[in-house]
């Protein structure tokens, strides 16, 4: 499972990825173009916002986000997969 820890607070767990798209279910909203930043594995990622919209599945992320990593690197690509999504 991956759980990214927003730099500005809350988190987001990554429920689906093929190491470029991305949706989460995030503790904050963010609007459409936002650029999150959080950190997992001692790695900071981005992501930029395509949609958030307010969801039930998880009480405490209510919050889900489709968006697309940023300025990836080979190796944070890699560690993303290989972590899963859960």
């Amino acid at each position: 499972m991956i759980v990214l820890e927003w730099t500005a607070g809350g988190s987001g767990r990554v429920v689906e990825t093929d190491g470029d798209v991305v949706t989460l279910l995030s503790s904050r909203s963010a609007p459409p173009g936002t650029p999150l930043e959080g950190c997992f594995d001692a790695t900071t990622y981005r992501v930029k916002v395509r949609s958030c919209r307010r969801t039930d599945t998880e009480p405490e992320r209510p919050f889900r986000i489709d968006g697309q990593f940023q300025n990836l690197s080979r190796g944070q690509r890699e560690r993303i997969l290989a972590a899963g999504t859960g």
